[in-house]
C-alpha cells in the first residue's frame, strides 16, 4: 500500500513544481494566527484539572510571474482540554490531542474558475489515558491527500465550488485484539469484523458540491449556502461477516452522503455601530455500509450494523461592534442533532438485545466572546453545553446518555 501513496505524493509536489518553474516570487503575503488557550471539560458531575489548548496556523502566501499563487500551509494543535462532541472515550475525564497537518496548494484563474490543485499530509496524536505515551495511542492516525477545486465568482462574494479529493487514512498502532484471539472450539476464527489486522484504515474518495446565493438578487440582505457531498470510504482489511459470524470474500465499504443547508442575515443596527448575523442551519446525512456484527457471547447475528441517518439544525446570531477591523464579538449557536440507525439494536442493562434500533439525540449549546486588547490580539472565552440521549442501556464500556460541558478562556493572535 506504502508504494502507491509515495507515487501520488510525489506526483502532486511533481505536478506543482511544474506550475510553478521556473519563475520567481512577485509579492509575499505572510499570514499567521496563533492562540493560547486554558479550560476544563465537565462530565455528568466530575470535572478535569485545568489544562491548556494551544493552536497555530502558518500561511505565507506567495504570487508568482506566472500567474500562479502558491500557498503553503502549517497548522498545529494541541489540545489538552477534551471537546465535549469527542466520540472516542465517551464518559472518560482524560483525553488530549495533538496535531500537525503541512499542506501546498496552488491557485489560479482560468477563464472565470479559480482553479486550486492541493497536497497536503496530517499526523494526528491521541493520548486517552494518563499514562499513555505520544506516537503510541491505539487511535493514532496519518492521513494523506490529493484533491483538485474550482470556484466560480459570479457575484461577489457568492460563488460556486466542486471539488475532487483522494485520501488513505492509516492508523499505525491499531492492531484489534481480535485479530490475536486464536479459534474457538471449532476451529473457526475468534475475530469477526475485526478479525483483520488494519481494520480501520480507509482509501476515500470524496466530491463535493457547493454554492451561495443572494435573496434578493439585486439587492442582497439575505444568504443562502448549500452543499453536498459523496464520500466512499473502502476499508483496507476489515472483512464483511456473514449470518454464521464468518468472514466471508471482500471488505467493507461505506458510501455517505451529506447535504447542508443554511440561510444567513447580516444587518446593521443603531446607524452601522453594531452589526447583527443571524442564521439557521440543516443537515442531513446518510452513511450506507455493507458490513455486518456477530456478537459471538450471545450467538446473535446483527445485519446492517453501520449504516445510519442523521439530521441536524439550529438557529445561530453572532453580534459585533466597535471598528469593523478590530470588532468586538458575541455569539450563541444551537444545534439538535438525531441519529437513526439502520440494524444496530438497543440492549438492556444486563446487555440483552432487545427489538428496538438504536438512536442518540444531542443537544449542543455553544457561546463565545472576544474582545480586542492591542493590535493583532483578542481576548476570548467560549462554552459548551452538551446534553446527549439514548435509548441504548447497555453502558458497561461506553456513555451513550450523559451530559459534558467545556469552557475555554485566552487569547487570539492574527497577523
Amino acid at each position: 500500500m506504502i508504494r502507491p501513496l509515495y507515487k501520488t505524493r510525489l506526483g502532486a509536489l511533481a505536478l506543482l513544481a511544474v506550475c510553478v518553474a521556473p519563475v520567481s516570487a512577485k509579492e509575499y503575503i505572510p499570514m499567521y494566527n496563533f492562540s493560547l488557550q486554558g479550560g476544563q471539560y465537565f462530565f455528568t458531575g466530575s470535572k478535569t484539572n485545568l489544562n491548556a489548548n494551544m493552536a497555530a496556523n502558518v500561511t505565507p502566501a506567495v504570487k508568482l510571474d506566472n500567474g500562479w499563487t502558491l500557498l503553503p500551509i502549517y497548522s498545529g494543535i494541541y489540545r489538552g482540554t477534551k471537546g465535549v462532541n469527542d466520540s472516542v472515550g465517551a464518559g472518560t475525564l482524560f483525553q488530549q490531542m495533538m496535531s500537525h497537518r503541512v499542506s501546498i496548494s496552488g491557485l489560479r484563474q482560468v477563464q472565470d474558475w479559480k482553479v486550486k490543485p492541493s497536497f497536503s499530509y496530517k499526523h494526528e496524536f491521541l493520548k486517552e489515558t494518563v499514562d499513555e505515551s505520544w506516537t503510541k495511542g491505539l487511535f493514532d492516525y496519518q492521513k494523506i491527500g490529493v484533491g483538485v477545486e474550482g470556484e466560480k465568482v459570479y457575484k461577489d462574494p457568492f460563488s460556486v465550488r466542486m471539488g475532487y479529493d483522494f485520501y488513505y487514512i492509516r492508523f499505525p498502532n491499531f492492531q484489534s485484539l481480535e485479530s490475536k484471539s486464536g479459534f474457538d472450539p471449532s476451529g473457526n476464527p475468534l475475530g469477526r469484523e475485526t478479525a483483520g489486522t488494519r481494520v480501520l484504515d480507509t482509501f476515500n474518495n470524496q466530491f463535493t458540491v457547493a454554492a451561495t446565493r443572494p435573496y434578493p438578487y439585486d439587492d442582497p440582505k439575505v444568504s443562502l449556502q448549500a452543499s453536498y457531498s459523496f464520500l466512499l470510504q473502502m476499508f483496507a482489511d476489515q472483512p464483511i461477516i456473514n449470518s454464521a459470524g464468518q468472514p466471508q470474500s471482500g471488505n467493507r465499504r461505506d458510501f455517505n452522503q451529506s447535504l447542508n443547508l443554511s440561510v444567513m442575515y447580516p444587518r446593521e443596527l443603531k446607524g452601522g455601530d453594531y452589526r447583527l448575523n443571524s442564521g439557521f442551519q440543516f443537515g442531513f446525512t446518510h452513511n450506507g455500509s455493507n458490513q455486518n456484527t456477530y456478537d459471538a457471547g450471545q450467538t446473535r447475528f446483527i445485519f446492517d450494523t453501520y449504516s445510519y441517518t442523521s439530521i441536524s439544525m439550529g438557529p445561530s446570531v453572532g453580534l459585533s461592534w466597535d471598528d469593523p477591523k478590530k470588532p468586538a464579538t458575541a455569539g450563541a449557536s444551537f444545534l439538535y442533532s438525531r441519529t437513526q440507525y439502520n440494524g444496530r439494536l438497543t440492549q438492556n442493562p444486563s446487555g440483552v438485545y432487545q427489538g428496538d434500533s438504536q438512536t442518540q439525540s444531542r443537544y449542543l449549546l455553544s457561546l463565545g466572546y472576544g474582545y480586542p486588547i492591542a493590535p493583532n490580539f483578542r481576548l476570548t472565552a467560549q462554552t459548551n453545553f452538551l446534553w446527549a440521549d439514548s435509548n441504548m442501556n447497555y453502558e458497561k464500556t461506553y456513555k451513550y446518555t450523559y451530559n459534558a460541558a467545556t469552557y475555554l478562556l485566552g487569547f487570539v493572535y492574527d497577523y
